[in-house]
């Protein structure tokens, strides 16, 4: 509408006031004009098209900081007390860790100690074995044998040289080896000793004495003892008389020869170290 009223307008002045060459000079930057003004009101909504958009994205963009800024500050208060609750959880494992390393301590000194003790156990079972063989060295081949056993020095007399058989009476020959050894247990306080009595399987007929195998080996036992006892350098307390029967042969089978070897007297000899003992029922 404007562009056909400007060309009324130009042709009433064309008629009027201007030549028809002049007419089209004006008609032709009038329609130059109204071209180059479209094209600024494209432009413009183009750029408020533009604008609004950008409007949407900035407002987006606000909305996205202020989001991360509240998860930033977020994330660095969970930080800050990650680190208080780390330091906690720090000094109370140091704690234990302490505390461990001093009960490792005090265990490893047990331990030390109580191998030392046990060393010294070993060492004290070694000696008490030479002091008996060498006290008892004119026994060989009779009928005597010494060993270590289970942590202990084991005597063991054949019922040979001690009994004769089915009799609890020591042979002459026999007493003199148990003094032998009296005076050895004598001279070391530290000793303990257990005599154990042993038959053979073989049924033993009751008489007014003895009912059976059993009570002829603690009778036997007990005749040791009283014989050790003879030496007033040993104290009853020491000693433990024990009959065993039949119930722990050394040899297996009926021949004469393995019968003969399960009829002995054993003597069990056992260094004294309380302090050993108490330290092992510690470590339990």
């Amino acid at each position: 509408m404007r562009k056909a009223a400007l060309l009324l307008l130009l042709a009433g002045v064309a008629c009027a006031c201007v030549s028809n060459k002049k007419f089209n000079s004006m008609k032709a930057e009038a329609l130059r004009l109204d071209g180059e003004l479209n094209s600024a009101n494209t432009r413009i909504d183009d750029l408020t098209r533009r604008n609004d958009t950008l409007t949407a994205k900035n407002l987006r963009l606000v909305s996205d900081s202020t989001r991360l800024y509240m998860s930033y500050t977020a994330l660095q208060e969970r930080y800050q007390k990650l680190l208080a609750d780390g330091s906690a959880e720090t000094a109370r494992m140091l704690k234990e860790l302490e505390t461990s390393q001093m009960a490792l301590n005090e265990r490893s000194r047990r331990v030390n100690e109580l191998e030392a003790m046990l060393r010294s156990r070993e060492e004290a079972i070694n000696a008490i074995r030479r002091k008996v063989t060498d006290a008892l060295t004119g026994f060989d081949g009779k009928g005597l044998s010494i060993s270590i056993k289970n942590g202990n020095v084991y005597v063991s007399m054949d019922d040979k040289l001690l009994f004769r058989s089915g009799s609890f009476e020591i042979d002459p020959n026999g007493a003199r080896a148990v003094h032998d050894l009296a005076t050895v247990l004598a001279q070391n306080p530290d000793i303990n000793v257990m005599v154990e009595g042993h038959t053979d399987d073989v049924p033993y007929r009751p008489n007014g004495q003895l009912r059976d195998n059993l009570d002829l080996s603690a009778k036997r036992a007990t005749t040791v003892v009283c014989l050790l006892l003879e030496n007033k350098g040993i104290a009853p307390s020491r000693i433990i008389a024990a009959g065993r029967g039949e119930s722990l042969p050394v040899a297996s089978g009926k021949t004469s020869e393995a019968r003969a070897k399960n009829r002995r007297t054993e003597i069990i000899l056992t260094p004294k170290l309380d302090e050993l003992m108490q330290l092992m029922q510690e470590q339990k």
